[in-house]
């Protein structure tokens, strides 16, 4: 028995074969950096470290084909602008960094990730153009509900934005993703909590669950060595994942369930297990409660939860 709705299953149910991302580095910045400094926890690369870097967007998306087809029988894939901030440039620029990655008929998705407040409508009517060609994903960068940690975490952006964001990007009939870190040690369990209710109700359409890690080259790093915060247990996040899964609409797609951290550099991450044992610690303590996605989810108003 599955205990949240995975995106591996998800994907196979969609599109009837194996589905791969293709990270890409499209050579984009991050306004918020520009203004005021980068997110804590952001490592240099905005998040790119797992993107071929240097390489043009075409030659990235067909090298990760390759590897992906042979290493795990792949035959569809989804363009995924993973580093920094993804809609931060002129419309004309975007259209042809988007064009560059939709390679042959097996790309079946282009997604986009970027932040709530860089998303104007213009932005919307691009990704509009490219509908008739793949599906579009939006991915939004919200973390957590609480507007004190946003500001903690230095995002440059608060609640309102992230929603006004997900009800206009709604109404162009786009898929929504959204990442969110359950154990931010400035947050509460309740935190939590109200993040799953409020990603239900706005009804995205999918979340990336992040266990936070720090990276050496970030603030959050020179705050972990000057000992002004100190990491979640292992114990404390899992009671808050679970809760988080608990009160989320079961129609959601996990595409994340525990992060992937660079390989070098990294601070701390995972409490020194691997994915895989994470990932397996989750689905244990899922079981061992007899608990599941949505099993304390109410939907707003007394409404029907749609099927996945």
């Amino acid at each position: 028995m599955d205990r949240y709705n995975k995106l591996s299953e998800h994907l196979k149910r969609r599109y009837g074969a194996r589905v791969h991302r293709l990270v890409i580095d499209a050579g984009f910045t991050c306004p918020n950096r520009q203004k005021n400094g980068p997110c804590i926890f952001c490592d240099p690369t905005g998040s790119g470290f797992n993107t071929l870097r240097g390489l043009s967007i075409r030659e990235q998306v067909l090298r990760q084909k390759e590897w992906a087809s042979k290493k795990y029988g792949a035959s569809k894939f989804i363009a995924y602008f993973q580093a920094f901030t993804n809609t931060y440039a002129p419309v004309d620029t975007l259209r042809e960094r988007y064009s560059q990655a939709l390679v042959d008929d097996s790309i079946v998705q282009l997604a986009i990730s970027t932040r709530p407040d860089c998303v104007p409508e213009e932005v919307l009517n691009l990704l509009d153009e490219f509908k008739t060609r793949v599906d579009v994903s939006l991915e939004l960068g919200l973390q957590t509900i609480n507007s004190k940690t946003l500001r903690i975490l230095n995002r440059g952006h608060g609640v309102a934005e992230f929603v006004d964001a997900v009800l206009r990007a709604k109404e162009h009939g786009f898929e929504i993703v959204v990442h969110v870190i359950v154990d931010l040690p400035w947050d509460e369990l309740e935190d939590v909590v109200d993040t799953a209710k409020t990603l239900s109700y706005l009804n995205v359409d999918g979340v990336k669950i992040h266990s936070l890690y720090v990276v050496e080259d970030s603030p959050l790093g020179a705050m972990l060595r000057e000992g002004k915060f100190q990491p979640v247990s292992l114990e404390s996040f899992l009671e808050r994942i679970v809760a988080f899964l608990e009160h989320l609409s079961p129609r959601i797609v996990i595409h994340r369930l525990v992060s992937d951290p660079p390989r070098v550099g990294t601070l701390f991450a995972r409490w020194g297990l691997s994915k895989s044992q994470l990932v397996n610690i989750v689905e244990t303590e899922l079981e061992r409660r007899n608990t599941f996605q949505g099993a304390k989810f109410k939907p707003a108003r007394g409404g029907q939860v749609n099927p996945a």
